[in-house]
């Protein structure tokens, strides 16, 4: 197939998936439909208890004996939609836009991430003209939301070559990721009636770039959680009284946070200290990203008190915590220019009718700056009277120097487009680390097209790095077949 009928194959598998809803921990529909794909063209497939598929394809003649090679992608999406765009993840579908050679979605994003991986590897399984050892698709749950691939049974991971497929830069190969853990916050609301004669100032953030709290947390984006935090906390220290009646925003945990929303109630007399100090923030605010953060809105207005506001002890100890947590770059890496060693991003809040409480995502490709994030979180918590409970921890993948399958892919993509490709590892998660704890012999890479702006509803997949990706993947399956 020629170039640019591998990437017409690929958004024609592509396609019908942004059709399914298949937000993390919401895979039923998208896990049925890849295992029934496979089934239909008489490929041996598996579904574990997870919902997670595996497909099977038997070697090509002659090329038996050749070390299995698994291609790999993680079926659910990260589901955010622009301010003021109606979209219910569990039941409606992205409506993907083609702009020649740019493919976006309508208000929402787009699921490239990990959808064209997916795509990718079914393009391979139906190829009758692909030359192959023995062909595995591992085709994972909720890597989003807490890698639940760590779960995948060992014996699907059984072979020689793993490429996966969840990497988002043509000309880049990851070898190595930062392992990450989700740190979650929480304490008793204690509601109570709201003080009389009281008024309430609304602060709102919005229009902010968030963004991937891994790959783009050196970019320096504003965290519309902690800034609006970073507020309120700041009118406390100097002085004004308030008591916190809501506080929202953030749409996923991997995600940093593009807009806020957060409502203190206080007496009249304090209420106009508070709006001259909240100017006073957002001059030194835009100051500090008015360059990075163009689009971004930050604005405090006057408003009618609800019925109830949080307990003092709540209200105040959730502002201060999530003006304290790290967030953002923690430590550069001493060995590797330009990467991030360890950082941490707080995603998400939610306040309930029992509970108040925030997540935090921290990654690190150092265990001990692992460890001192953890000591750091604890002893936060203490010190704000909150409970912490410790979650889904995503292992690392350390590099591997005598990898057989990286000389293959930068072999084949410098005589596929003349260029030299660009070997690094990266902080984020990448699956490959789980599958390392379980397969310690696996010679791993991570490959894919060019994407922008991932886990926002400005998400876009280049086209042209799909086709070249595309063959790419083709070329070094072939040359792993004939490799040995």
């Amino acid at each position: 197939m020629s170039e640019m009928k591998l990437c017409e194959a690929v958004l024609g598998e592509f396609l019908p998936m942004t059709e399914i809803p298949r937000p993390s921990h919401h895979e039923e529909r998208i896990s049925k439909y890849l295992f029934d794909w496979a089934v239909s063209r008489g490929l041996h497939a598996e579904r574990d208890e997870l919902g997670e598929v595996i497909i099977d394809k038997p070697a090509s003649p002659g090329c038996e004996n050749v070390p299995r090679l698994i291609m790999q992608a993680h079926m659910d999406m990260v589901c955010v939609a622009a301010e003021g765009v109606k979209f219910d993840p569990l039941t409606d579908g992205v409506k993907a836009v083609r702009e020649g050679d740019t493919l976006r979605a309508e208000g929402t994003s787009l699921g490239a991430d990990n959808g064209i991986g997916v795509a990718m590897a079914l393009c391979m399984l139906k190829d009758p003209d692909l030359k192959h050892g023995p062909l595995r698709a591992v085709f994972t749950v909720n890597e989003e939301d807490g890698m639940a691939s760590i779960g995948l049974a060992p014996e699907y991971l059984e072979g020689g070559y793993l490429i996966n497929l969840d990497w988002e830069t043509l000309g880049s190969l990851c070898n190595s990721c930062a392992g990450g853990d989700y740190f979650n916050f929480y304490r008793d609301c204690g509601w109570e009636s709201t003080p009389k004669r009281s008024v309430a100032i609304e602060l709102s953030l919005s229009g902010f770039l968030g963004g991937h709290s891994g790959v783009g947390i050196n970019l320096g984006h504003a965290n519309a959680l902690v800034s609006a935090a970073t507020a309120l906390e700041y009118l406390r220290q100097n002085g004004v009284s308030f008591r916190l009646a809501a506080f929202e925003g953030g749409q996923a945990k991997n995600a940093i946070p593009a807009s806020a929303r957060a409502v203190i109630t206080l007496t009249v007399a304090d209420a106009q200290r508070a709006m001259e100090l909240l100017d006073a923030f957002k001059a030194e605010f835009a100051g500090a990203f008015r360059d990075i953060e163009p689009g971004g809105i930050f604005t405090a207005s006057l408003a009618g008190a609800p019925e109830r506001v949080l307990s003092e002890e709540c209200g105040y100890g959730l502002v201060g915590l999530m003006s304290a947590v790290p967030n953002d770059v923690f430590t550069m890496s001493p060995f590797v220019d330009g990467l991030v060693e360890s950082s941490a991003n707080l995603g998400v809040i939610s306040i309930g009718e029992e509970r108040a409480g925030f997540t935090l995502f921290a990654r690190s490709s150092s265990s001990y700056r692992a460890e001192q994030t953890g000591i750091i979180c604890k002893a936060l918590a203490r010190a704000f009277g909150f409970e912490l409970e410790c979650e889904g921890h995503v292992p690392g993948w350390a590099v591997n120097p005598n990898s057989v399958l990286t000389r293959i892919a930068c072999e084949q993509y410098k005589l596929l487009t003349g260029k030299d490709m660009v070997v690094e590892p990266v902080h984020a998660g990448v699956e490959c680390g789980a599958f390392a704890e379980k397969n310690a012999q696996l010679d791993m890479i991570s490959i894919g097209p060019t994407l922008a702006d991932v886990h926002t509803p400005n998400e876009s997949c280049d086209l042209r790095s799909v086709e070249i990706t595309t063959e790419l993947l083709r070329r070094i399956i072939e040359a792993a077949a004939g490799a040995n």
